[in-house]
């Protein structure tokens, strides 16, 4: 229960906490990226497929509805945010280079949301120990919620919930496997404050324990003709160049396949 809850800053002025919180580095400036820099179309042929009793595969415009009405709708209106369904936590995974930072960004800069740093990574040798831990976690939800929207950010998510950390991992990843599920269950409607987590390996966590902390998982997928068509129209437009008929866009798009939107840009 929040009322029992010990706050253990009582003494501490906001102004302070935030102040601490950049300085550690977990509160970072996020860049300017908007969702309609995410370029991707949508899958045409879905519809046919269906028809044929085939489940197509979602497209990089689904994804960006569906993080439109998970995450940007939610936080940004606090009316959405009371009568929507309600996410505590968001899961966006996909093989490197689709873009799932990116669309954290995006996240934060269409609902103007500040944006906390927990990653393994980040965290590693901060705030050390048990108490320390538990410090940190009060300060970040103490802060998100007093300046929501508050996205919280979790770099190789599947790190902390990995049934073997690998030897090379420094960054004692399993720090937050207990405190994260107990600060999501804190987290009351009304409060815009999301857990955007990010991974490229889900399937090398315990998938029962990962699934339990987020409640929805997001899968980008590999640009299809469509989507790459645009990305490489998209990006040497961004270049400056001049689109002329001397190029085939169409079959840059065709040799193109497997490529991310990473590869292309």
């Amino acid at each position: 229960n929040r009322k029992k809850e010990k706050d253990l800053t009582a003494d501490r002025t906001m102004d302070s906490l935030y102040e601490e919180l950049v300085r550690e580095g977990i509160i970072i400036r996020c860049p300017k990226v908007h969702l309609e820099e995410y370029f991707g179309e949508y899958n045409y042929l879905g519809t046919t497929l269906r028809q044929r009793s085939i489940e197509p595969q979602p497209s990089l415009a689904d994804v960006r509805r569906v993080l439109t009405e998970t995450c940007i709708l939610p936080l940004g209106s606090g009316s959405v945010h009371e009568k929507a369904p309600h996410v505590k936590s968001v899961l966006i995974c996909g093989p490197r280079q689709t873009g799932k930072k990116m669309l954290v960004h995006a996240i934060c800069t269409e609902t103007a949301a500040n944006l906390f740093d927990l990653s393994p990574a980040n965290i590693a040798g901060k705030y050390p120990g048990k108490s320390g831990l538990q410090m940190l976690m009060h300060m970040v939800l103490k802060v998100a919620r007093a300046l929501q929207p508050s996205v919280v950010y979790i770099g190789a998510a599947e790190r902390s919930w990995m049934k073997k950390i690998p030897k090379t991992d420094k960054s004692d990843a399993k720090r937050v496997k207990k405190d994260l599920p107990k600060a999501l269950k804190t987290l009351k409607v009304g409060e815009r404050v999301m857990i955007v987590g990010v991974s490229k390996q889900p399937y090398d966590a315990e998938v029962k324990a990962l699934c339990g902390v987020y409640q929805r998982l997001i899968l980008i997928p590999r640009p299809d003709y469509a989507s790459r068509f645009t990305i490489w129209r998209k990006s040497i437009q961004g270049a400056g160049a001049r689109l002329t008929t001397a190029l085939d866009l169409s079959s840059l798009a065709k040799v193109s396949d497997g490529y991310t939107g990473g590869h292309i840009a």
